[in-house]
């Protein structure tokens, strides 16, 4: 099986506050730190051949192992999203390779305001009910976020049609791509819930792509002693 597990960073003090974060480098916080952690415990048995239940795996033994010939570790360049990435290629003794393509989405003169500061702004409403082509000032569509989102997944593929592909994005960046594989509305996917740490995996077989498991946020796996 093929397949790619979308995987959203950590939580910041930033989206605890509600303050637009965007490209600012702002780190994890220890919450952040302890759901990467978390998740790199999860996805360690998961890679392990001696895992003996189903919980090693969001959907059960069906799966395939994550293994280094079989696996990349693909992230947002982003602060937050490339600290998640590396406390997971640390577990799973895989390099991580930043590519700008998963940045967060641009919200231009937005980045370091709160959301509750916009209150009724036209530009926000229309980003709420038109995310398909409506643009923070100065920022980026969910199109053009799509579009470089996509081409990603493409590169990643380009010759390597086997394996399992770990993706540490952002919310929005996520939706984009679960948007283009599956068919969907950007107004559908914006409606899904993608918490931190998150993972939600997409089959990439010949044909149609199929969602296997979606905002699965893993159960915390202690190290054995």
């Amino acid at each position: 099986m093929s397949m790619i597990v979308l995987i959203r960073h950590g939580e910041t003090d930033w989206n605890r506050s509600g303050q637009i974060m965007g490209a600012s480098p702002v780190p994890l916080n220890a919450r952040g730190e302890s759901q990467a952690e978390r998740l790199a415990r999860f996805l360690a048995r998961w890679a392990s051949p001696a895992s003996p239940d189903p919980s090693a795996s969001p959907a059960g033994p069906p799966l395939p192992r994550l293994t280094g010939d079989s696996c990349r570790l693909i992230s947002s360049p982003v602060c937050r999203a490339m600290q998640t990435a590396t406390i997971l290629g640390r577990a799973l003794n895989l390099t991580v390779q930043p590519d700008a393509g998963l940045s967060e989405i641009g919200v231009g003169k937005w980045e370091g305001r709160f959301w509750n500061d916009l209150g009724e702004d036209s530009a926000r409403r229309r980003y709420y009910s038109h995310p398909s082509d409506a643009r923070p000032p100065g920022g980026e569509t969910f199109q053009e976020v799509q579009a470089r989102a996509v081409a990603v997944i493409d590169r990643t593929m380009r010759g390597q049609m086997q394996g399992i592909f770990l993706c540490v994005s952002h919310a929005d960046v996520i939706r984009s791509i679960m948007a283009h594989l599956l068919g969907l509305l950007p107004h559908h996917t914006r409606e899904m819930r993608i918490d931190h740490t998150s993972l939600t995996g997409i089959s990439l077989e010949p044909g149609p792509s199929a969602l296997l498991f979606l905002n699965y946020v893993a159960p915390d796996i202690h190290p054995t002693p």
